[in-house]
């Protein structure tokens, strides 16, 4: 076992669920949750922002908050906990917190995120289900972090932490009661086959190892060692959000049950899923609650002390500290959620109360030189990614998922493809949206009238809905190129059946015979066309 950390196993319908102890923190601390092999999930203290209207840019990580479990304080925890199970982490009342997702590229996974049992994508009410007609759930790692709940078009309202039973809690506000507080996160893999399961090149490594060197001078042992070793370094590389230098891990405390309620606007959207609905298998899936402690009961549970209280706003803008922001940031995102709109942050409702609400609404002004861009794929980058990974899905006949992935490439695109169309035209056809299919060859035709595939497959969808016409149109340009005679006499002939031209027809079925003495479709056009002359 790799000395630097503890597995921990937890009853999962995938795989490991383990926390992983940083070297640096005592005993029964943990800075991250893994699930299985590919998602990881670990939460960091960050600057509470201004609720003053404004949209602020993300604050840094102040470090990730230790985890423990709760198994460990058996004899401490409140029974319901022990029923429960899971983990708690320490907070102070009205300090912010983030969640970090981490995982490879090459298998993604999707986390619903849910404070006291609310979703925090959607605003419904927990649910182990994952819906197929509103995405209420993150793709890790495509969604690095997510600081709040998803209340606008590119926005959402920090998570703030709140006593339980004060109705300050987002749960209170949705539910009109604070029962389970903290936060509750469901984890689901990808369907079976669907993503490696380990890193492509690794593998692809490993083979060269191979066959670099004779196998004699590595025995069975040094291989694994090497795979093990290659896939630790290659796994889960992380974006860094903190302010500067090594994360600083904090054991934080936070008197009495917490729940997440809402703060101020952050920049920060809800990134679509671009896989598709069927890549996650809903019986793969993992539950984890999260509790959440502030400082007496932090002391009374774990006997530590409470560490200092977290950074104020005048301190981070003293202390220089950066701000992020995303640019080139055009990737699909997730629509806010509407019950959201309604939730009422905790200085508007201790304004509401008369109560004193600190600095919580002064402004910081930010100057651009404190706003660090974190570099996402620009518009190519991504059509070319969504472009390359719809053209594997149609060669599986995932034609539902091809649509859906060469519609973000076309989306995304600065230069649209003839092909492009083409391949969408095919999807379409394939899942019966023949309409739409004929006016995505029509796009195609618009940008190269000469693509072959534009026009072969608007052929089929004209077919399809019986526009002789216009196949008739088609099958005249696909005749008169060589490489597509064969199919444009199919198809005049084909258009020459819909409009009771049949000795045209069967003219176009000889003239096929002549090229391809074996073409079966032929033959039966020449039956189908005699037998209905002779009905006339």
């Amino acid at each position: 076992m790799n000395p630097e950390s503890q597995k921990i196993p937890v009853q999962s319908d995938f795989g490991l669920c383990i926390s992983r102890r940083n070297p640096s923190m005592p005993s029964n601390f943990f800075d991250e949750i893994i699930v299985g092999r590919h998602a990881k999930i670990s939460f960091n203290r960050t600057l509470r922002i201004p609720e003053d209207g404004r949209t602020y840019p993300l604050p840094a990580g102040m470090g990730r908050l230790p985890i423990h479990r709760v198994e460990d304080y058996a004899d401490k925890v409140p029974e319901s906990w022990l029923k429960e199970g899971g983990y708690f982490i320490p907070l102070y009342q009205s300090e912010a917190l983030f969640l970090e997702f981490n995982g490879p590229k090459w298998h993604p996974s999707i986390a619903k995120v849910c404070v006291g049992r609310v979703n925090a994508i959607s605003g419904e009410f927990y649910s182990e289900k994952i819906s197929s007609h509103k995405q209420d759930y993150v793709v890790i790692p495509d969604q690095c972090w997510l600081d709040g709940i998803n209340s606008g078009n590119g926005f959402v309202r920090q998570f703030v932490a709140m006593p339980l039973g004060r109705g300050y809690t987002i749960e209170a506000q949705i539910s009109d009661e604070e029962i389970h507080g903290g936060f509750q996160l469901l984890i689901f893999d990808a369907a079976v086959g669907r993503f490696p399961e380990r890193d492509p090149a690794i593998d692809n490594l490993i083979e060269k190892i191979k066959k670099a060197r004779s196998l004699s001078l590595y025995d069975d042992h040094f291989l694994n060692y090497k795979e093990e070793e290659l896939y630790r370094s290659l796994f889960g590389k992380e974006v860094e959000r903190s302010p500067g230098g090594p994360r600083v891990l904090f054991q934080m405390a936070v008197d009495e049950a917490m729940g997440i309620s809402a703060g101020g606007n952050i920049e920060q959207m809800i990134i679509a899923d671009s896989y598709g609905i069927d890549s996650w298998d809903k019986n793969r899936k993992q539950h984890i609650t999260i509790h959440l402690v502030n400082s007496l009961s932090y002391k009374n549970i774990t006997g530590k002390n409470p560490p200092p209280s977290p950074i104020t706003k005048v301190e981070y803008e003293k202390s220089g500290i950066p701000w992020f922001s995303f640019y080139d940031e055009i990737v699909p995102k997730v629509a806010g959620a509407s019950l959201f709109k309604r939730i009422l942050g905790v200085s508007e409702i201790e304004n509401r109360r008369g109560e004193l609400a600190g600095d919580s609404k002064r402004t910081m002004n930010i100057s651009n030189d404190k706003i660090q861009k974190i570099r996402t794929p620009d518009a190519a980058e991504a059509a070319e990614a969504y472009r390359s990974r719809a053209y594997e899905s149609a060669s599986k006949s995932e034609w539902k998922r091809a649509l859906s992935e060469i519609s973000y490439a076309i989306d995304l695109s600065g230069k649209n493809k003839a092909s492009d169309f083409a391949l969408r035209c095919c999807c379409n056809y394939y899942l019966g949206n023949y309409t739409d299919g004929e006016v995505d060859g029509s796009l195609g035709l618009e940008i190269n009238s000469e693509s072959k595939d534009a026009r072969s497959w608007r052929a089929y969808c004209r077919l399809a809905t019986g526009d002789h016409e216009g196949l008739k149109e088609d099958a005249e340009v696909l005749v008169a190129n060589s490489e597509t005679a064969i199919f444009g006499f199919e198809m005049r002939a084909e258009a020459a059946m819909l409009s009771g031209r049949y000795q045209d027809a069967i003219n176009d079925a000889l003239n096929i015979r002549k090229l391809d003495a074996h073409h079966s479709r032929a033959e039966q056009i020449i039956t189908e066309a005699r037998s209905k002359a002779l009905q006339q």
